[in-house]
């Protein structure tokens, strides 16, 4: 398995992502855009997440027109995704309820897991295959990304309902 990192650039802002290896920066994710959709940087070559529907329907990581993985919601009740990858089926899903830590799965069987670690710097760690691609890796990371910002959403949206009554 390879360790790899993702963290924040800046400790006021989620929206720009550093990709670390051994503690080297190798890549960048920009979340900059209003809809779910980034940018990933790895190696000098740029990849492109976005979601194909307005509110629903597969997420997907392209280069050059070139389809390279796709994610849909595995259930609107347990949460995760399915994920195709170079001809491989996974399931990335919270370890638990309230965990801040993810699952990969393949065929059942946990090949993989991204956990938030650090207190005051939040850095997040994954253990992938070695044979999985690292733009697809990258992916995982904004799929991660991408559900931790909803939380955080559903969890203001909520506290301001409750505390306008």
């Amino acid at each position: 398995m390879s360790v790899l990192e993702f963290a924040p650039k800046s400790f006021f802002t989620m929206r720009s992502y550093r990709v670390f290896r051994d503690g080297a920066p190798i890549g960048e994710i920009d979340c900059g855009g209003m809809r779910e959709g980034a940018t990933i940087s790895i190696g000098g070559t740029s990849y492109t997440t976005a979601r194909e529907g307005l509110m629903s329907g597969p997420y997907y990581l392209e280069a050059n027109g070139n389809r390279l993985a796709s994610a849909e919601r595995a259930s609107a009740w347990r949460g995760g995704f399915t994920v195709q990858a170079g001809g491989r089926t996974y399931l990335l899903r919270a370890a638990s309820m309230f965990a801040r830590a993810f699952v990969l799965t393949e065929n059942g069987v946990a090949v993989g897991s991204i956990a938030r670690h650090g207190f005051f710097i939040v850095k997040n760690k994954a253990e992938l295959p070695d044979d999985m691609a690292l733009e697809v890796k990258a992916f995982l990371f904004w799929l991660v990304i991408l559900t931790s910002q909803r939380q955080m959403l559903t969890a203001v949206v909520v506290g301001s309902a409750a505390g306008g009554r």
